[in-house]
């Protein structure tokens, strides 16, 4: 089993190396991140106080090793009182932790972008403006992008969620979501070289290149 820190450093080393350009017919969006955004995807805020351990704070407490893997389940019994409710946090923070690993799939995969509207799913607890998901083989990993008040155009990743084919509600993070835009391309940059790569092309791309 990976520890807490090992996770961190293979999340950061895909998501905080490079940014990402990810083109859609409409519009490109530039994802970028620091280490302070990995605790989230971790599930961290679900242990102890509200958002205690994410932000600055939490990615200190990982790299110290101030939360390990053993002190999660420390945690979620502490502040969490009924059985079921613990059961359920468990699962939830698991489901993250497990699949962190196959992040870097969703940028270089036939994935599908979605808009969240939020004026037209304001019951929807899911707080992105847009929605990268990638099914892969019995997962579909779903990763929420938002919008950084730092610039037009910029996005930062806020979720990480996982459900499983065999699940009832498999979709109901973008069943309801208006709008689909299909990737034409993914270009992953170098934060300290500024090289450029594509990874990604969709097929309909390639023929429009090749024309």
């Amino acid at each position: 089993m990976q520890t807490l820190l090992q996770i961190f450093q293979e999340t950061k080393e895909v998501l905080c190396e490079y940014d990402y350009y990810i083109h859609t017919q409409k519009r490109i969006l530039h994802l970028t991140n620091s280490e302070i955004k990995i605790p989230h995807l971790m599930g961290m805020q679900y242990l102890g106080k509200p958002n205690q351990f994410t932000g600055d704070f939490g990615a200190y407490a990982i790299k110290k090793q101030r939360v390990t893997m053993e002190s999660v389940e420390k945690l979620v019994r502490k502040y969490y009182k009924t059985e079921e409710k613990q059961r359920r946090m468990l699962e939830m923070i698991h489901r993250k932790l497990d699949n962190l690993a196959e992040l870097g799939q969703m940028f270089s995969s036939y994935s599908k972008l979605y808009l969240y509207e939020k004026e037209k799913n304001k019951e929807s607890e899911f707080q992105s403006d847009y929605l990268l998901v990638h099914e892969t083989g019995k997962k579909i990993l779903h990763l929420g992008l938002v919008r950084s008040e730092s610039g037009k155009g910029l996005y930062h990743c806020n979720s990480f969620m996982t459900t499983y084919q065999n699940d009832r509600d498999r979709d109901s993070f973008f069943r309801d979501l208006p709008y689909r835009y299909d990737i034409t391309r993914i270009v992953k940059e170098n934060k300290d070289t500024k090289l450029k790569e594509v990874i990604y092309q969709s097929m309909e791309a390639e023929q429009r290149e090749q024309a």
